[in-house]
This record gives structure tokens, sequence and C-alpha cells, in this order.
């Protein structure tokens, strides 16, 4: 059976349309996914940046730290954020690496303030007891207890309120990271591209409030009021 051009041209036309129009579905089938899953992520359009969306969780308390052991820079391993209350009732987190030359120091010294800032009212009031300073570094591989306790010494690090440590195993680190939102990229030159901000935790790990470093003394403040309201009784 012989077929004309212009049958051929008309058929060749028809699945031209039709193609176009299943393009169309589909370009609107993923539109339509598109848009469903950002009104998801931020929450009916209203939170357009990650740390928006922490905040929005934070509210709405779905953030808690991973009950992961810490290796502390004095060699002790850290069980906090579990179920038996041992963790202090009101830390103030960062999340660094001791060879970070830009964030990290300057987080470094916001915390160097507040450690001057919790020593002075200690010294006067004890119920500031319950406030502790922590900065765990997120780079295993390099920042051991025995190199976190030399940048210890070289921030003026006081143990008395404030702990550096680092998670047991990259696993660890990855499972803490993700459990409270924090991005740590690698920056492609051997460091990271991570989060700054101050976490308040409570003693089971709960994130109660997210700051930016130089609001630290709303964070302190914040962890003082935390602090008053979990306290524990005497034994």
């Amino acid at each position: 059976m012989n077929t004309s051009p212009v049958t051929l041209r008309a058929a060749a036309s028809a699945a031209e349309v039709v193609a176009r129009r299943v393009s169309a579905l589909l370009c609107l089938g993923l539109m339509f996914v598109l848009v469903a899953g950002l009104a998801h992520w931020t929450h009916g359009f209203e939170v357009w940046t990650f740390e928006g969306r922490r905040q929005e969780q934070v509210l709405a308390g779905e953030l808690r730290a991973a009950p992961v052991p810490l290796r502390a820079s004095d060699g002790n391993v850290l069980h906090w954020w579990g179920d038996d209350d041992v963790a202090p009732t009101a830390q103030l987190v960062a999340f660094v690496y001791t060879r970070c030359p830009s964030v990290c120091r300057v987080l470094g010294s916001e915390y160097q303030q507040m450690q001057q800032e919790l020593a002075e009212r200690r010294a006067t009031d004890p119920t500031q007891r319950g406030v502790r300073l922590v900065s765990i570094s997120f780079d295993v591989d390099h920042d051991d207890p025995a190199r976190l306790a030399r940048y210890g010494a070289d921030m003026g690090v006081d143990p008395q309120h404030w702990t550096l440590a680092v998670p047991a195993t990259q696993d660890d680190a990855s499972a803490l990271l993700r459990s409270l939102g924090v991005v740590v990229v690698p920056d492609g030159a051997g460091g990271f591209v991570h989060n700054g901000a101050i976490h308040l935790l409570d003693e089971r790990g709960r994130l109660r409030g997210l700051y930016e470093f130089d609001q630290w003394p709303q964070a302190l403040e914040a962890a003082q009021r935390l602090s008053i309201t979990r306290r524990r009784p005497s034994p």
C-alpha cells in the first residue's frame, strides 16, 4: 500500500502535536511537584532561607542532638543528650574545626567573651553554674583530643566553663550534624564552609534556640533562663 507524501506529512504533524502536548503535560506535572515541594520546605512559602527553616523547626521542637559519644580535650568520653540527664542543663554549642581561619576564629572570640562573663557572674551567683560553653569539632580526621587541647590553650579555654570535644567517629559526626540541621561542605581547599550559629541545647539535646555569633549576649541570657527553669533538685 502506497502512502502519499501529503498523508505522511499529516501523520508527522499529528505526531508532533501529540508530542508537544505530552511535553507540556510533563512540564506542568514537574512544576506542580516543584511548587508542592517548595510549599512544604518553606512552610507555606513563609521561610525562604535554610536558617529560617531551622528557626521554624526550633519553634516546633523538631530538632534534637543525636546522643553520640564525644571525645573531650581532656581525654574523657562524654555521653550527653541521652535519657540520664548527665549533660549540663543549658549548653551553648558551636560547631568548629581547629584549622578554620575565619568563622571559627570569630566564634572563638565570642566564646572568650562569654567565658569571661560567666566567670564574673559565677563569682557572685551560683545559679550560673548550669550554663556551659561547648565547641564541637566536626573535623574528626584532624581534631583529636590532643589537638583540641592545644587549641584550647591558644584560646585560653577554662574547663570550668568551656568544653572542647569531637565526635568519636565520622559517622557520629555526620549523625550529630544531621540531627541539628548543621550544614558542612568541603570548600575545595582542604577546609569547610559551615554554619556559624550558636545553638542553645538543654540536657536532653533539644535545640531551644539559634543565635548568630554576634548575638552571644542574647544567647547567654537565654541559656541562663533555661538553666534556672530546668535546674535539677538537690539530692
